[in-house]
């Protein structure tokens, strides 16, 4: 028996808006206890662990859907301030928001 995990890249899209970056990666089937976070350095990392069992008294027939553990890095510009990252799971997507540094934004300058 093969004990060795596999893991799938899910996909995913990083957008710069105005003020921050957000991150969305589909994840279908897990839920955020299932999911890890972890920052190193300028480097976002995502870890998933599906985990099922069918309820006691039940035995799999068919299976069509089959849970699939995801993993990928992504390193964020050097304007993303990590100390901001919040992150939500709903519905199979994976949103992170990452804010810009202050210094980093754009001021709008008032002439006198």
């Amino acid at each position: 028996m093969n004990t060795e995990e596999k893991f799938t890249v899910p996909a995913a899209t990083l957008t710069e808006r105005p003020d921050d970056y957000e991150l969305k990666a589909m994840v279908p089937g897990i839920g955020k206890e299932d999911a890890e976070l972890h920052m190193e350095g300028k480097t976002l990392s995502l870890k998933t662990h599906a985990k099922y069992q069918n309820p006691a008294g039940f035995r799999a027939v068919a299976t069509e859907f089959e849970r699939t553990n995801y993993a990928m890095s992504v390193d964020l510009p050097e304007m993303a301030d990590p100390s901001t990252l919040a992150a939500k799971l709903e519905n199979g997507v994976l949103t992170v928001t990452i804010k810009k540094r202050p210094e980093t934004q754009a001021k709008k300058i008032e002439i006198l």
